[in-house]
């Protein structure tokens, strides 16, 4: 009977394994990349990040402008607040100085975080500060350490200890 041939050639080094290829799924590569934010003009995602924290405050318009009118001593107004939020009207903004009585009143610092983002920076909160404080004592530890360590080799090899 005649030896069949084969179709496949067992010898090839160089050929990549199905399994090797397969990477862990990841379910953030599927999500859709949200290219609009970063093409969105500043102003535009200050106005949508007002709309969100508004939203998700749990607190009615009118409420937010009565409180920040109490905190800022000036009549801030419901229909204020809309047309501050209002993609249609663009000459209306919250002015800057707004922001941190907002932000306060929301508990939402979305907007803090775009300008901080849109200057290069992070936006850091206070709890946050004692984390970062920590971190920075514990590298300054391990460097302190790291340079003990040091000096105990060089003193070791001018004693002639090993």
């Amino acid at each position: 009977m005649a030896r069949r041939r084969q179709k496949t050639d067992r010898n090839l080094e160089n050929q990549i394994n199905l399994f090797d290829m397969i990477e862990e799924i990841n379910p953030k590569k599927f999500d859709a990349p949200d290219f609009q934010i970063e093409t969105k003009p500043l102003g535009l995602r200050i106005k949508e990040a007002i709309s969100e924290a508004i939203k998700n405050s749990g607190l009615k318009r009118y409420a937010i402008a009565g409180q920040m009118s109490e905190y800022l001593g000036l009549e801030i107004s419901e229909s204020m607040l809309n047309s501050w939020t209002a993609e249609s009207k663009e000459g209306h903004r919250m002015p800057a100085e707004y922001y941190p009585i907002f932000c306060k009143l929301t508990q939402d610092y979305t907007i803090l975080d775009i300008l901080m983002s849109a200057a290069g920076g992070r936006m850091v909160k206070s709890e946050e500060i004692y984390l970062l404080e920590m971190g920075r004592l514990q590298q300054a530890e391990k460097t302190i350490r790291q340079k003990q360590s040091q000096l105990q080799r060089e003193w070791n090899r001018v004693r002639g200890v090993r």
